[in-house]
């Protein structure tokens, strides 16, 4: 089960926020601070896409809005962008107001509207496409319940896997390959889902720190983690087998994680700190040690 936690197995989900801060980056040479580098990541943002495009009826507008973690949606909205109404998985038709989505949880759904019913055609306007890396392929691997989650994985081909998030029968969140997060803040709690290159679920509660405090953290098991703050951004440093790295990561928008063997901690954008110890029965936030 180690290999599950080798630093390119890190794969996090936080619900409308991405992860992307490879574990292995660490620099041998002198220290270098940066955001999290890219490789080939797909942040949240990048699997989400929208576009407005005129409405059927003159003087209203129509927002298209394809998510990899919710399914598409189109919001009907008069001149002042009040919106009138919503088409989404929840409610993918509706005819009083001549909407309509075909396919809203595929890869490529498509929106319908028209101004009268009965035998009135309907006008077609296909959805923005997302990055392939934002659809799940491949066949169903896993089904994993987590808390009040069901988590379907998918795999596509060797440690090629990616994962659907379903709470009460609806898509709530998506994981891919590259690392990115789900966090379901509608619980009591937080819940952090994990997704490894192997096609593993791990997922746990309640180790998040309270609040941003600048310092020196402990962490279960071992490891030491720096949070820090440099124009307005928080960072984190990691020790790695006791050395600190000589990296620092910030979250510029989005969540960052870094992991050392069987430890991983995730960076929040709002200067919090979660972490995750294999093998713990049961995960403790990072403790405050000293500035």
């Amino acid at each position: 089960m180690r290999t599950a936690l080798r630093a390119t197995t890190a794969a996090l989900a936080l619900f409308g926020a991405a992860i992307a801060a490879p574990a292995t980056a660490f620099a041998a040479s002198s220290p270098v601070e940066q955001a999290a580098p890219a490789r080939s990541l797909v942040v949240a943002e990048n699997c989400v896409k929208s576009k407005v495009i005129p409405s059927v009826f003159g003087g209203l507008t129509v927002k298209l809005t394809h998510s990899a973690h919710t399914g598409a949606k189109a919001q009907l909205r008069d001149e002042s962008g009040k919106v009138i109404s919503t088409v989404d998985q929840s409610k993918p038709l509706d005819l009083a107001a001549g909407l309509r989505i075909d396919g809203v949880l595929s890869a490529a759904p498509v929106f319908k509207q028209r101004t009268q019913g009965g035998s009135t055609p309907w006008s077609a306007t296909a959805f923005p496409k997302l990055p392939a890396d934002c659809i799940s392929t491949g066949r169903l691997h896993s089904t994993t319940k987590v808390g009040g989650l069901t988590v379907k994985t998918y795999k596509s081909g060797p440690q090629d896997y990616s994962a659907q998030i379903v709470e009460n029968g609806k898509r709530v969140g998506f994981l891919n390959p590259a690392p990115n997060a789900y966090q379901d803040v509608r619980k009591v709690g937080q819940r952090y889902v994990r997704l490894t290159v192997d096609g593993e679920v791990h997922s746990w509660t309640g180790a998040t720190t309270a609040s941003p405090k600048l310092g020196v953290y402990k962490v279960a098991g071992g490891t030491k983690v720096r949070l820090v703050k440099k124009d307005g951004l928080y960072g984190v440093q990691m020790t790695s087998r006791g050395t600190w790295s000589n990296w620092t990561y910030y979250a510029k928008g989005k969540s960052v994680i870094l992991q050392d063997d069987n430890t991983i901690v995730v960076l929040n954008a709002n200067g919090t700190l979660s972490n995750f110890v294999y093998g713990f029965a049961h995960q403790t936030a990072p403790v405050w040690k000293h500035a």
